[in-house]
C-alpha cells in the first residue's frame, strides 16, 4: 500500500506541477510549444467534460482569475486519473523493486521546490501589500453590498502590518523548504499556514480552493517521512534520534554543480518573483492608487446635460451619482439607479483632459476637461456620446470615515466596536 500511495502521488504531483521551473526560464521552450501543450488540455477537459462525465454545459471559461472553474475541476479530476492509472500500470511492471528511496527522494525536492516558491511569491505579494490594497474604493460603500471574498479582501487590506505578518509567515515557510535541513520545519510551518490559507478560502468562497488545498497536500507528503518521528516526539514525549542527511552528491565536481544549478534557479525564480511583486506594487498598491490623477470617491452635486440641469431621478440610468478613481488609468460610476459600470480612462495630466472608453477602451465615449473649483470639488466639462455636460462633483474625505480616523491605541478603556 505504501508503494501505491507513493506511485500514485509521483505520477499526481508530476503531472499537477509540471510545467515547473521550465517556465521561469526565458524563452527555454518555444512559444509554440506551450500553445500546443495547453491546446492539449483544452481539447482534452472539453471532451471529457462532454463524454465522460457527460455535463449539462459546455465547458467554455478557461481558468482565469478564478482557479475553480468547471474547467480546473474536470482537469484536477483528470489529474487524478491519471495518476491512477499510472500507478497501476507502474505497479504492475516494477512490481519487484524494494523501495524507492532514491526516488522519493527527488520527487521531494521537486514537490518543495515548487511550493517553496509559490508560498514565497504569496509571501512577497503580502510583506508588499499589492495581494490587499487599502480598501479605498469601499470606503463609501455599505456592508451589505460586498461579496464574502469582497469582505475578506477589505478586511485584510485595511492592515498593513497583519500583511507583512501573515506575509513573513508565508515567505519564511517556502524560505525553509529550500534547505534538506530545515525542510521538516518548514513543512510544519507551510502546513500551518495553509491550513487556515484553506480555511479562509472554503469560508469566504474564495475561488482558489483547489490550489490551495493541493498546496497543503503537498506540505503533507513533504512531512509525511517524517511523521513518525513527529508523532513520538509531540504526542509520546520520546526521545527521537537525528536523521542522517547523506549528501546525493559525492565527487567534488557533482556537488558544485548542483549548488551552481540551485543557486541559479533560486536567483531567477526570486528575481522573477521579485519584479512581477514591485510591478503589481507600482500599478495597483496603496502608494500607487494615491498617485493616481483625480483620485477619490467624488459625489455628483450637479449634473448639466445639454445646458439642462438633470433633477436627481433613483430611477435614472444614465445620470451618475457616484464617481470612483482610485487604479490605474480606471474608474468606476455608480448611475443615479444605483447600478455601477466600469470605464478606462487615458488622462493627460499637463492639458488637464481625459478621455472615457468604455472598460478595457472597447470604443470611446467622451472627452473631458478637468480642474478644482477648490479643494473639495472637482469638476468636469467636455463631452458624453455627443452630449456636452457639465458635471460638479464633492471629494468624500477619507480621513473623516471611522475605518481611517479611528487608528490604533494601547489603552483602550472601554470596547470600541462600531
Amino acid at each position: 500500500m505504501q508503494k501505491l500511495l507513493f506511485r500514485f502521488f509521483a505520477v499526481y504531483f508530476f503531472i499537477y506541477i509540471f510545467p515547473f521551473p521550465v517556465q521561469y526560464i526565458p524563452s527555454a521552450v518555444p512559444l509554440n510549444i506551450w500553445l500546443w501543450f495547453n491546446r492539449f488540455w483544452d481539447l482534452l477537459v472539453s471532451w471529457t467534460g462532454k463524454n465522460v462525465l457527460h455535463l449539462s454545459y459546455p465547458i467554455t471559461v478557461k481558468p482565469n482569475g478564478s482557479g475553480d472553474t468547471t474547467y480546473n475541476y474536470v482537469q484536477l479530476f483528470l489529474f487524478a486519473a491519471f495518476a491512477l492509472i499510472g500507478a497501476i500500470i507502474w505497479s504492475f511492471t516494477d512490481r519487484k523493486r524494494k523501495s524507492y528511496d532514491l526516488l522519493l527522494y527527488w520527487l521531494t525536492v521537486y514537490v518543495r521546490y515548487y511550493l517553496a516558491f509559490i508560498m514565497i511569491s504569496y509571501g512577497l505579494y503580502k510583506i508588499v501589500k499589492t495581494q490587499f490594497p487599502f480598501p479605498f474604493s469601499d470606503l463609501a460603500k455599505t456592508y451589505g453590498d460586498m461579496s464574502p471574498m469582497g469582505l475578506l479582501w477589505r478586511f485584510m487590506g485595511y492592515s498593513t502590518a497583519f500583511n507583512v505578518f501573515t506575509g513573513l509567515a508565508e515567505a519564511t515557510g517556502g524560505f525553509l523548504l529550500l534547505f534538506r535541513k530545515t525542510t521538516t520545519f518548514g513543512s510544519l510551518v507551510c502546513i500551518t499556514v495553509l491550513s487556515n490559507v484553506v480555511a479562509i478560502n472554503f469560508c469566504y468562497d474564495v475561488p482558489v480552493k483547489l490550489l490551495s488545498s493541493n498546496l497543503l497536500l503537498m506540505a503533507i507528503f513533504i512531512a509525511a517521512p517524517d511523521m513518525q518521528r513527529l508523532i513520538n516526539f509531540f504526542f509520546r514525549n520520546k526521545a527521537v534520534p537525528a536523521v542522517n542527511i547523506q549528501p546525493k552528491f559525492y565527487k567534488r565536481w557533482t556537488k558544485i554543480t548542483w549548488i551552481a544549478v540551485k543557486i541559479l534557479l533560486i536567483g531567477t525564480v526570486l528575481l522573477t518573483t521579485i519584479s512581477s511583486v514591485w510591478k503589481g506594487y507600482k500599478s495597483y498598491g496603496d502608494e500607487a492608487m494615491l498617485k493616481q490623477p483625480m483620485f477619490g470617491i467624488y459625489n455628483v452635486i450637479k449634473f448639466v446635460k445639454n445646458k439642462d440641469t438633470l433633477p436627481p431621478l433613483t430611477t435614472d440610468s444614465l445620470q451618475w451619482k457616484q464617481l470612483n478613481i482610485l487604479l490605474s488609468n480606471e474608474a468606476t460610476i455608480k448611475m443615479m439607479n444605483d447600478s455601477e459600470k466600469r470605464y478606462s480612462l487615458n488622462v493627460d495630466t499637463v492639458n488637464k483632459t481625459f478621455n472615457l472608453f468604455a472598460y478595457s477602451y472597447a470604443y470611446h465615449l467622451g472627452r473631458f476637461s478637468y480642474f478644482y473649483p477648490d479643494a473639495t470639488h472637482l469638476a468636469f466639462a467636455g463631452t458624453l456620446q455627443n452630449d456636452s455636460v457639465y458635471i460638479l462633483m464633492q471629494k468624500i474625505d477619507f480621513n473623516k470615515t471611522r475605518l481611517i480616523s479611528r487608528g490604533f491605541h494601547w489603552v483602550n478603556e472601554y470596547p470600541y466596536n462600531k
